[in-house]
C-alpha cells in the first residue's frame, strides 16, 4: 500500500503539472520527487502519469488515485487539526462553508447566541460545495441539493422565489414583472453559467426563447449586488439574500414574469451528536432571520 506522502504528490502534480511545480509546492526536491513517481508506478506495475516534455498528466490509473487523495487528504488535514486543538484541551471548531450566496452579514451575529464552539468560515466556489460537505472539509452548509448519502442530514430553512435584481435607476424598477429580455441587453452577472435544472434557464428563459449573451460570472452574491448597485449590470438571485440591499435602497428586487417555482433551501450538516447540537439551532436562527420577510 502507498504511502501518504505518494498521494500528496500526486494531488500536487495534478494542481502544477510539473514535476518542479510539484515538488516546491510540498517542500521536497525536484530529484526527490521524481524518485517518489518511478517508486509508485515500480510498486504498482502501472504508468500513473503520461509525459509530455516537462508537463505531467495523469494517466487513468493516476486519475482513480486523485479520487482518493482528494477524498482522504481534507479528513487527514482536518483530524490533526482538531488533535492539536484537543492537545491545547480547546473543542474543535466547526466549520461552516460558505459559496457563492455569501450575504449573511444579518446572521454572523448570531452565531455563538446557543453555544460556545467556535465556528471557522469556509470559503467555497460552487464546484466545490458538495465534495467538501462529503469529504468533511466542512461541517454544515447552507445549499440547495442536499447529497442523498448516510450521515448526511438537512434541516429545510425555506422556499424562496427566484427575483430579478436591478440597479434603482433602472427602466424596469418600478415594473409589476421584469421579462427575459431585460437579460440580454446589458451585463447579465451570475453565480453559475451552467443552466441548472429547475432554476431560471428552464423555467424563465427557454420558455421565453431568450438566452442572455452577456454573462459575467461572479462567485460572490455580495459582489454581485455591488456590481449591480453601481448601475454595471443586472441579475437574477434569491429573494432572501437580496432583502437587505433592497431595504437598503441599494438595489430594487422585482418579480420575474412568468411562473418560477420557489427553490428550496437547506441547512445540510454532517449528523454527529456535536455538529447536530450546533446545526439545529442555527437553522433555526436562518429561519427566522430570513423566511420572514417578505
Amino acid at each position: 500500500m502507498l504511502d501518504i506522502k505518494y498521494y500528496v504528490l500526486i494531488d500536487a502534480i495534478a494542481t502544477h503539472g510539473t514535476v518542479h511545480g510539484a515538488a516546491a509546492a510540498i517542500g521536497i526536491t525536484q530529484p526527490a520527487a521524481t524518485h517518489r513517481i518511478r517508486e509508485m508506478e515500480r510498486r504498482l506495475g502501472v504508468a500513473l502519469f503520461h509525459r509530455e516534455g516537462r508537463r505531467l498528466t495523469l494517466s487513468a490509473s493516476g486519475e482513480r488515485l486523485l479520487e482518493t487523495a482528494h477524498e482522504v487528504l481534507p479528513r487527514l488535514r482536518s483530524a490533526e487539526l482538531e488533535a492539536w486543538q484537543l492537545a491545547r484541551r480547546t473543542e474543535p471548531a466547526l466549520r461552516l462553508g460558505i459559496g457563492p450566496y455569501d450575504t449573511f452579514s444579518r446572521a454572523l451575529p448570531h452565531l455563538y447566541d446557543q453555544h460556545e464552539r467556535d465556528i471557522d468560515l469556509v470559503r467555497l466556489s460552487m464546484a466545490d460545495m458538495t465534495t467538501a460537505l462529503l469529504t468533511s472539509r466542512v461541517d454544515m452548509i447552507c445549499m440547495i441539493e442536499v447529497p442523498s448519502q448516510r450521515g448526511i442530514a438537512h434541516q429545510l430553512l425555506f422556499e424562496e422565489p427566484l427575483v430579478a435584481v436591478l440597479p434603482p435607476e433602472h427602466p424596469y424598477a418600478q415594473s409589476d414583472a421584469v421579462p427575459a429580455e431585460v437579460f440580454d441587453q446589458g451585463r447579465h452577472f451570475t453565480y453559475s453559467i451552467t443552466p441548472e435544472s429547475g432554476h431560471e434557464f428552464e423555467h424563465f428563459f427557454q420558455p421565453a426563447g431568450v438566452y442572455p449573451s452577456h454573462m459575467v460570472q461572479i462567485e460572490s452574491v455580495a459582489l454581485i449586488l455591488e456590481l449591480v448597485a453601481a448601475g454595471k449590470g443586472v441579475s437574477i438571485l434569491s429573494r432572501w439574500a437580496v432583502q437587505d440591499a433592497h431595504h437598503a435602497g441599494r438595489v430594487v428586487m422585482r418579480p420575474l414574469a412568468g411562473n418560477l417555482l420557489r427553490i428550496p433551501w437547506y441547512l445540510a450538516y454532517a449528523q454527529t451528536p456535536r455538529i447536530t447540537a450546533v446545526a439545529e439551532p442555527l437553522a433555526a436562527t436562518l429561519r427566522h432571520l430570513y423566511r420572514t420577510d417578505v
